[in-house]
């Protein structure tokens, strides 16, 4: 293994490590659902190094696994005896163009740092996820959803160009007009054909300060015909909905007695401004029927980009950050959701949410213009999301409730969104891509002939699997 890991170090500028020096961190990802190894630990300096290391994946019989911030919940973002390329040591802000509206970042760029950096200049990214301590390479290998999504689409849909290193070890610039095949099975591919090195992502300009509304809603086809009305009203920035438990009591379900609750829905909608131009308050709420208005809260942009970040550590210090992460996220039919709230809430546990939450998030399904990004047919969505901390040893109790979830969300219409635990089989999968099925596995077979690049999670069969080191 030392001659393996020096002849790497020999070819690449980074810091290549032995899986025997890898932290328990590094073996698993933001669900603890799965643990394993690396063979070799790669920290790349450049795309070069990328390179390098992809080759040398290929010429040694290894499998490489990318791995950014680690916040996936399925086989994602570990290597079991390959490759781990840990990305955010490729993580540099390139050159921004002000008249453009474009920045150059490199794949390991976190969300957060990128977001900082632009503040002083009144620019930021169009869409953005609610924690911004995830990669840009992991996030547009996903999708990557915000509260902005209903009015801009994916994470996916703000990059204008890409630099990918495909599984047979080419770095190639890919965009809409160029390399589009590439670009499009990268955006949303779930880092099946190549590796994003650089992305020049499109910006737009931010007033310095925002105001937010909390309304709260205890009927959810209210709340979903207001937010539908403020999806196209055009006035707000953002929007941001939840479904909150209050606990009732105890009733059988499945044969036992269960906490139950009755459920809200707050929704928040946040318009930016200049501070010598605040918000006409009775103007933009006049046309919705909360069943209450809780709260006005004004706050500079910067701080209402990273506003759950308190919500992240107070679960850090609490431990529930360590805890099992089987996130449940779906995207739905507009027509079907409230159906859904009906057949899951009402007998769902409001403990599963202590260090998690349910989340709603309205949106339109012609924002997005990703290939693989999947989401039900129709002008209108809603994304439903139960996002449970549940202690390791009520797991196994726990993962039937959610994979019914799952299972009864895809039957109503239902594409489950890629970042949570998903637990298909390979049926499931082809059922989830439709008609880009194909698409997706003849890009795999075309830029990654050897079946490389991140396995164990979507079977995908570009060429006779290689075998971890450990199997070889």
């Amino acid at each position: 293994m030392k001659a393996l890991q020096k002849s790497l170090q020999d070819r690449i500028g980074g810091v290549v490590s032995s899986g025997e020096q890898i932290s328990g961190e590094r073996t698993t990802n933001f669900g603890h659902l799965f643990s394993a190894k690396p063979l070799i630990q790669v920290e790349p300096k450049s795309a070069d190094d990328v390179t390098a290391a992809i080759r040398f994946a290929r010429e040694h019989k290894l499998t490489l696994s990318a791995r950014g911030s680690g916040h996936s919940q399925s086989f994602l973002a570990i290597s079991d005896g390959g490759i781990l390329l840990d990305m955010p040591a490729l993580g540099r802000i390139g050159k921004v163009d002000a008249d453009a509206l474009t920045v150059d970042v490199e794949g390991g760029t976190v969300w957060g740092d990128l977001v900082r950096h632009l503040a002083p200049l009144g620019l930021a990214p169009p869409v953005l996820t609610n924690n911004l301590n995830v990669t840009v390479g992991g996030t547009l290998s996903i999708a990557g959803i915000g509260v902005a999504s209903f009015r801009h689409g994916t994470q996916g849909d703000q990059v204008a160009e890409l630099d990918v290193v495909t599984g047979a070890g080419e770095l190639l610039t890919c965009a809409p007009g160029r390399n589009a095949e590439l670009f499009q099975a990268v955006i949303a591919g779930l880092g099946q054909v190549g590796i994003i090195t650089r992305a020049r992502l499109k910006l737009r300009r931010v007033k310095p300060m925002t105001r937010t509304y909390y309304l709260l809603y205890d009927d959810a086809r209210r709340f979903m015909e207001d937010a539908r009305a403020a999806m196209d009203s055009g006035r707000w920035d953002h929007l941001e909905s939840w479904a909150s438990p209050c606990p009732q009591g105890t009733k059988p379900v499945s044969g036992r007695r269960q906490v139950f609750a009755k459920w809200f829905f707050p929704f928040h909608l946040t318009v930016e401004f200049d501070p010598g131009a605040p918000p006409d308050d009775a103007a933009l709420l006049r046309e919705f029927r909360p069943y209450d208005r809780l709260y006005t809260d004004d706050l500079p942009t910067l701080e209402f980009f990273e506003r759950l970040t308190p919500v992240f550590d107070l679960w850090k210090r609490g431990g529930t950050w360590e805890h099992v992460h089987p996130w449940m996220e779906t995207i739905l039919p507009w027509e079907t959701a409230p159906d859904l709230l009906d057949a899951i809430l009402p007998d769902l546990p409001p403990s599963i949410l202590v260090g998690g939450h349910v989340l709603l998030w309205p949106a339109k399904g012609t924002a997005s213009r990703s290939r693989l990004f999947m989401r039900p047919p129709g002008e209108n969505l809603m994304g439903f999301g139960i996002l449970p901390a549940i202690p390791p040893q009520f797991w196994p109790d726990a993962k039937p409730m959610l994979e019914n979830a799952s299972r009864l969300s895809i039957a109503m219409g239902g594409k489950r969104y890629l970042s949570g635990y998903v637990g298909f089989d390979e049926a499931e999968w082809r059922a989830h891509f439709g008609g880009e099925w194909d698409f997706l596995r003849g890009a795999k077979q075309k830029y990654d002939p050897d079946g490389v690049l991140n396995p164990g999670f979507v079977p995908l069969r570009s060429a006779p699997r290689i075998a971890a080191a450990k199997n070889s």
